[in-house]
Formats: C-alpha cells, sequence, structure tokens
C-alpha cells in the first residue's frame, strides 16, 4: 500500500465518523456507500474516535506543560551515570 493511499484511507475513516456522529448517517448506509462491510466501517468509526480523543488529550497535555513552564517548572536534567 502506498503513502496516497494510506492518507485516503485515513480520510475516509474521518468522513465516515462525521457522516456517522455529525450528520446521522447509519453505518449501513455509509457502508454502502464506500463499498465496505458494515462490519467495517464499524471499526473505522471506532478507530477515528480513538484518534480524535488521542488528539485531543495530546494538545491537552501540551498545554498543561505550557502552563507549568509559565509558572517556572522547568524538564529535570537526565540523569547520567558519570552524575555518581
Amino acid at each position: 500500500m502506498n503513502d496516497f493511499s494510506h492518507m485516503q484511507r485515513h480520510k475516509e475513516k474521518l468522513m465516515a465518523y462525521v457522516l456517522h456522529t455529525e450528520f446521522g448517517y447509519t453505518k449501513a448506509s455509509i457502508a454502502q456507500l464506500m463499498k465496505i462491510s458494515p462490519q467495517q466501517m464499524g471499526q473505522w468509526i471506532r478507530e477515528a474516535s480513538y484518534e480524535i480523543q488521542i488528539n485531543s488529550l495530546q494538545r491537552e497535555v501540551s498545554g498543561l506543560k505550557q502552563e507549568l513552564i509559565a509558572l517556572g517548572y522547568t524538564p529535570m536534567k537526565s540523569l547520567d551515570p558519570s552524575d555518581f
């Protein structure tokens, strides 16, 4: 599978997610439209949901890191065996 095909599949999963969760289409009707099984469509929607949750958490953690830096916290120095 080439990179373009992978990117297209990712976009299709996200489109299926939006069609189902935001526009109210059934998984069966989206599966028929995209010419895949309803079971595969369910998997796509779950995967897209997980990706969205992960991205949201990554943004939240990044924001918290910036807040901690603004409060004066800094990343600790990595330990090196020569420090002992």
